[in-house]
């Protein structure tokens, strides 16, 4: 028995459902997740070493063989490529001598490429080792890479004045919060916490609900469905143990206003789950951290230890004998698809994050079970702000459909990319006014999984739930890019992420990729672009969840606002074959699998 791992799955209370963080544990432990104590560990938790091995493969963060002593993983998103991307990779392959993709058991460094880290505004951007660093240059690689050789750990270069890990200054020494507009809802300042606590207790579980559902108040994760009527649903669903999570696990690329959020107002949201709490009968909460935001735990579990000191967590919150609620931080370990509630909460379970087949929706059986409140990191903190001013004061702002402001996570080309608030009903001309975005050609609205809009034709569209819905990111493009490198890269993202439970989605964006890539090459057809529109229907209509629902928004979405980046590459050559179809290419790698095989493989 080793009692490294022991101490780990003591420290865990042998609980399987926390599989991820023993997985975290025992990987900073050895840099990865040894095969020689998976027997252990699984007869521990009663599970099958495969069945770990199977979890653990799922994340993008999690190692089953060497990784090296310093793993680095660089963003590589659209935004980062558009600010000096490929010289910082170049530069990291260069100064640590090693390739992306490659480690060996005795290797210094692992490099790899990871999805969005949530630092759109402030790209190119990477991890090491859990720590952020951010603005990268070639230069800045150079010296950190140089610090890293010299025996210093990510932590001590990032963070040479030794600010504690949990204060407010550590957190912005190595991230700027970005937040450009503050207030009415968001930002607006230090709240009483105590006393607003304690006048929702004054009114019953019921009549909260009532307030959100007065409000108007909808979910900002994206498909807006209203706040108080999942409260209410979750209240009368059957069962005494119920469960609030937030979900924090802010994956769409070129999205990071919850980033802000965590940082500059996470009482607010902790306090929201705590109504929540209150109005549905729970006794559990958990925020769902994604794990590139781990710099951000220490500092939230200081939060969460002083609202218990403040008694607004624990037992007898407010005062009020019975109200017992605490929360937990769960860290993710890489995953988008997480971002679904019911993926994550199979991953909360310590489980692949595979999205479940609904119904039963969560608020009828989610985590464990049992009923369960998903909402995200903005939907929490509003409805502070909703209980601490009131309904009428939330409903002057917006639409009659949208109502109240949104937080919007703007980068790409403008001056001044960061986290802005904006009512419901603002137009995208407005706002790329507001951001300095002069010369826009193009918005890439709610990432990847949202919709490209041209500025010239959708400049006057209100961003509200009856005209362009927006999950809160604003990815914006000039006349000098080319918008089939961001598509490229979105289907991409789609084929990478993936969780292959349903074919669909598992099959269907790697074809999806393909004909983009095509296009690209200069190969496609119309034909082609008319079988994307078909398998894009395909590939929305079937899959389980609302990642294959969107993964070919990318080129619907630039094929019909765009047409001319996608016909202007198509060839016109008549064939007997599709013309898309490289024949030369198919017949050499026949002459070389031929030759091979004449040759015993050596050729």
């Amino acid at each position: 028995m080793n009692v490294d791992i022991e101490a780990v799955l003591r420290r865990h209370g042998y609980d399987g459902t926390r599989l991820i963080d023993i997985l975290w544990d025992v990987q900073n432990l050895y840099g990865h997740i040894p095969a020689e104590h998976l027997p252990q560990m699984a007869a521990a938790l009663n599970r099958s070493p495969l069945d770990i091995v199977e979890t653990a493969s799922f994340y993008h963060f999690f190692h089953t063989t060497p990784s090296g002593l310093h793993r680095i993983y660089l963003s590589n998103t659209v935004i980062a490529k558009m600010n000096g991307y490929q010289a910082v990779y170049d530069a990291l392959e260069q100064h640590t001598g090693v390739r992306f993709g490659d480690a060996g058991e005795a290797a210094l460094f692992g490099l790899f490429e990871t999805p969005c880290i949530g630092l759109s505004d402030q790209e190119p951007a990477m991890l090491i080792d859990g720590v952020v660093f951010t603005r990268l240059t070639p230069e800045t690689v150079a010296d950190i890479i140089a610090e890293l050789k010299a025996g210093r750990t990510a932590a001590q270069i990032a963070n040479p004045a030794g600010l504690p890990e949990d204060d407010l200054a550590y957190v912005d020494h190595l991230v700027t919060s970005n937040v450009l507009t503050r207030g009415p809802v968001f930002f607006s300042g230090q709240a009483d916490h105590t006393a607003l606590l304690k006048r929702c207790l004054g009114s019953s579980p019921e009549e909260t609900i009532g307030t959100i559902v007065e409000s108007g108040l909808r979910g900002y994760g994206g498909a807006g469905f209203r706040t108080g009527l999942k409260w209410q649903l979750c209240r009368a669903a059957a069962g005494e143990d119920k469960y609030v999570i937030c979900n924090a696990d802010e994956g769409e690329p070129g999205t990071f206003k919850d980033r802000a959020l965590l940082t500059r107002a996470p009482k607010d949201v902790f306090l929201g789950m705590v109504i929540a709490a209150y109005a549905i009968g729970s006794r559990h909460g958990i925020i769902y951290l994604r794990a590139e935001y781990a710099y951000l735990r220490q500092y939230l579990e200081r939060q969460l230890r002083e609202l218990r000191e403040d008694g607004l967590l624990g037992y007898g919150i407010g005062g009020q004998p019975g109200f017992d609620f605490d929360i937990r931080i769960q860290m993710g370990a890489g995953a988008y698809v997480c971002g679904e509630e019911s993926a994550l909460i199979e991953s909360c379970e310590g489980k692949r994050g595979t999205p479940r087949l609904k119904p039963p929706y969560p608020i009828q059986q989610g985590y464990l079970g049992k009923p369960t409140c998903v909402n995200n990191v903005e939907t929490f903190a509003a409805a502070t702000r909703v209980m601490e001013e009131g309904v009428e004061w939330f409903r002057r702002m917006g639409t009659a459909e949208s109502v109240g402001t949104r937080l919007l996570s703007v980068a790409g080309d403008c001056r001044s990319p960061g986290v802005y608030e904006v009512e419901w009903g603002v137009t995208l001309d407005e706002v790329l006014s507001m951001v300095g975005a002069l010369n826009a050609r193009a918005v890439q609205i709610s990432g990847p999984s949202g919709e490209c809009l041209s500025v010239q034709a959708d400049g006057r569209r209100r961003i509200a739930y009856e005209d362009i819905g927006c999950n809160g990111a604003v990815t914006i493009f000039d006349a000098t890019r080319d918008l089939l490198d961001s598509v490229r890269d979105y289907t991409k993202f789609f084929m990478d992420e993936s969780c292959g439970i349903c074919v669909p989605c598992r099959a269907g964006t790697v074809d999806l990729h393909d004909k983009v890539e095509l296009v690209i090459a200069g190969n496609a057809v119309q034909q082609d672009l008319d079988e994307v529109a078909r398998w894009g229907a395909l590939v929305h209509a079937n899959s389980r969840c609302g990642l294959g629902a969107t993964a070919a928004n990318p080129i619907l979405t630039t094929l019909e606002k765009f047409p001319e980046i996608y016909r202007r590459r198509l060839r016109t050559e008549e064939h007997t074959l599709l013309a898309s179809f490289d024949l030369d290419a198919a017949l050499a790698g026949y002459e070389r699998a031929r030759t091979e095989l004449q040759t015993g493989g050596t050729a």
